[in-house]
């Protein structure tokens, strides 16, 4: 038996590691993002949805639809998305509202599963499955390509916008209905800087971890006081 020189094996070992991590790369099966066709409407600060949940989304009057675009996540996921940003006087991205339609293909059996999320929301007659954080933004941080995230950025950066390098966090999701197959997501992001803390601050042994809870509960409450949801079989809530 002949031997197997060490160059050759190193070139089979890179073969195989590049195999992995390109057929394990789920964001190269994400369609490029699309801008016209949308499933939903919005007029001002009002997003109406007929369908995946029917729902009318109203946003605070310091919030203005940035756009929407769709596209097929990681091939699996038919996905709409929708930006309603508030600015600084500079223009800068201090809040963002990202609200994201998602249904799974009929070709696949996928579902979703929240269990896990540590709090529990109602919105109307919307209920949601929720989980906070403080993120401090590394820009070193090797992204991921085709994720939802991506193009959240990307269709960000195209309107000149960019996330906050430090900003409080909130995930809710709701289920559309007992496939658990169909959910809409609204991510809320507010900027940490005019509060004086960073996100590792208020992360577990940061020098102001003991300021979360009391962050945390606020950002919540701006959300309730600036978004929200009712059946379209309803009157849309005024906002003041």
């Amino acid at each position: 038996m002949k031997k197997i020189v060490p160059g050759a094996v190193l070139v089979v070992v890179a073969a195989v590691i590049a195999a992995h991590l390109y057929f394990s790369d789920r964001g190269r099966w994400t369609t490029e993002a699309e801008y016209t066709g949308l499933a939903r409407s919005v007029t001002e600060n009002e997003l109406s949805s007929g369908r995946d949940p029917a729902v009318i989304m109203q946003f605070g009057p310091a919030f203005r639809h940035l756009g929407g675009q769709k596209f097929v996540l990681y091939g699996v996921a038919d996905t709409e998305q929708h930006f309603f940003v508030e600015t600084t006087d500079d223009n800068k991205l201090k809040s963002v509202y990202w609200v994201q339609f998602e249904a799974y293909l009929p070709d696949n059996s996928y579902d979703y599963d929240y269990e896990d999320s540590p709090l529990r929301l109602q919105f109307g007659d919307y209920d949601f499955y929720a989980d906070t954080a403080a993120v401090q933004s590394n820009p070193e941080r090797k992204r991921r390509r085709g994720t939802d995230g991506a193009r959240a950025r990307e269709f960000l950066q195209s309107k000149g916008y960019t996330f906050p390098k430090n900003f409080a966090y909130a995930r809710l999701v709701h289920l559309t209905d007992a496939s658990r197959r169909k959910e809409l997501m609204v991510i809320f992001i507010d900027d940490l800087a005019p509060l004086g803390v960073t996100g590792s601050d208020l992360q577990e042994g940061g020098k102001n971890v003991q300021r979360w809870r009391e962050i945390e509960k606020d950002h919540l409450e701006k959300i309730r006081r600036t978004m929200t949801l009712v059946s379209p079989q309803e009157p849309a809530a005024v906002q003041p």
